[in-house]
């Protein structure tokens, strides 16, 4: 008698389990609009679009309150502004928080026709900030996204209260894990399908936040369809010269701040003393444990140093 109610339990339990699996398979980008709107509620962001110069932009946007100071920002390559959530929920309750989809990312204009550089990118969001009458602000990204806000931060010095760089690009003197990928024809940033894509979370984050399954499989569906128009943003980022990127960067009068994960194995922790040798009244902070994306991998943390820099850059 045990024995039989015990091989009913076990197989009610591959049944249950079986439905289960069918009904997230059936309903995942259900499941993943629904996180994600709780994530947008949490974070007291709302959704927004706005086009400028034939380019469709999708953004976050929070609450805009009188006397509150606004923060930029800008993710990385192939990222999209959803990397912010936890990060910026920190922030929107202290300031007016905008959060954008580069051109080429996310939900914005995605056109192999356009250049993708990142002197092209700053004149983007500079386009952005002027239609959205940013005024003065905070600029915050992460890698490509530090490398964008650094510099239109150089190009732009009277717009930009500061700046805070987290793991940016655009200097690589000291070489990192990824590019000896690069050397050997791979690139571990490019999806091309699921098993790559948690590769791809592993490789950049030495703290990757834990994301159920239907979750990770939309994200990794969403990712691999962009594989194509994300290869040419990575060789135009690529085509730039790093002598000219060193050079604007002793052109930033903002105080800014460089953060960086000590396991960062996209863009080398050695290359953060460089950029702080370069910008002029730059504060660096190195985070024991910490991969590629301090924003996702300790967003309270990461946020709170933005927060007290912005307050109090001196």
């Amino acid at each position: 008698m045990l024995k039989s109610k015990l091989l009913f339990v076990i197989l009610l339990i591959g049944v249950l389990g079986s439905s289960l699996y069918w009904a997230a398979s059936h309903y995942k980008y259900d499941i993943y609009d629904a996180a994600i709107a709780f994530e947008l509620e949490q974070a007291q962001l709302v959704s927004k679009r706005i086009n400028v110069s034939n380019l469709d932009i999708a953004y976050l946007e929070g609450p805009r309150r009188a006397g509150e100071e606004t923060v930029l920002l800008i993710h990385g390559f192939a990222a999209t502004k959803e990397n912010w959530l936890r990060f910026a929920g920190q922030l929107t309750n202290r300031f007016h928080v905008v959060v954008l989809d580069l051109p080429g990312h996310g939900e914005s204009t995605r056109d192999f026709s356009l250049n993708y550089d990142l002197e092209t990118q700053v004149e983007n969001v500079r386009q952005i900030t002027q239609a959205l009458g940013l005024g003065q602000f905070h600029i915050a990204g992460n890698s490509m996204g530090g490398a964008i806000s650094a510099l239109y931060a150089a190009k732009y010095p009277s717009e930009i209260k500061t700046a805070t760089l987290y793991d940016p690009a655009g200097i690589h003197e000291v070489e990192s894990n990824l590019e000896k990928h690069l050397h050997k024809g791979e690139n571990p940033l490019i999806v091309s399908d699921t098993e790559s894509f948690k590769h791809l979370l592993t490789f950049a984050m030495e703290k990757p936040p834990f994301i159920p399954w239907p979750i990770t499989e939309v994200a990794a569906e969403k990712a691999s369809q962009k594989q194509k128009i994300n290869s040419k943003i990575f060789n135009d980022i690529s085509s730039g010269k790093s002598g000219q990127f060193k050079a604007e960067l002793k052109k930033i009068k903002a105080p800014t701040l460089i953060i960086w994960g000590t396991e960062d194995r996209v863009i080398n922790v050695g290359n953060a003393d460089i950029f702080e040798q370069l910008i002029p009244n730059a504060k660096k902070i190195i985070m024991q444990g910490i991969g590629h994306a301090p924003m996702i991998e300790v967003p309270k943390e990461s946020a709170s140093m933005l927060a007290e820099f912005a307050a109090n850059p001196a």
